[in-house]
């Protein structure tokens, strides 16, 4: 049987390694739940993105303005549809830069290579862009992040012969 002064001991020595050990417990809990988020958020990124790839399903007539660079229709109510659509993507992009931080970094530079791609393929985006238009109201990190795509030209035809090319590089021969 241990005397008052063992046990006393045996607590002095034990208190740390329990507490360092609810340390580590709680290190390992918080890192699972910044999984659980980044993996939670990023299925919510792409249910919006399913969301507005159904909205091209269902108004076809939409989708030239987006990708294949038609500038805005001037005719209602056409004109109407693409700025309603406009306003869905960009607010979902918007969505995507202020939520950085609870999306994994893979999943984010994705998104950020689309949406720069998106906004230099679209002229009518980036007439919405316009601060004379509804640019005023979208983030200084949305409106930064889409011109430094712009000035990378990012999804345009230069751009890409540049990635094919760097990932060739990186490709050994027998995988290709």
């Amino acid at each position: 049987m241990m005397t008052l002064d063992e046990w006393t001991m045996f607590g002095t020595w034990a208190a740390p390694l329990v507490s360092a050990l609810g340390f580590v417990l709680i290190r390992n809990q918080l890192k699972g739940d910044r999984e659980a988020l980044e993996t939670q958020t990023s299925w919510e990124i792409y249910n919006v993105g399913g969301s507005i790839l159904q909205t091209f399903i269902s108004h076809p007539e939409c989708r030239p303005y987006f990708y294949d660079g038609v500038a805005m229709p001037v005719d209602e109510p056409l004109r109407s549809k693409v700025l309603a659509v406009n306003e869905l993507i960009c607010d979902h992009m918007e969505n995507i830069i202020l939520h950085r931080d609870a999306i994994d970094a893979e999943t984010y530079q994705v998104w950020v290579l689309y949406m720069q791609g998106l906004y230099n393929r679209s002229p009518t985006m980036r007439a919405f862009l316009d601060p004379d238009s509804e640019g005023y109201r979208y983030s200084p990190q949305l409106l930064d992040l889409l011109v430094e795509g712009m000035r990378q030209q990012v999804g345009q035809h230069d751009w890409l012969a540049r990635q094919r090319g760097a990932a060739a590089k990186l490709t050994p021969a027998g995988n290709a």
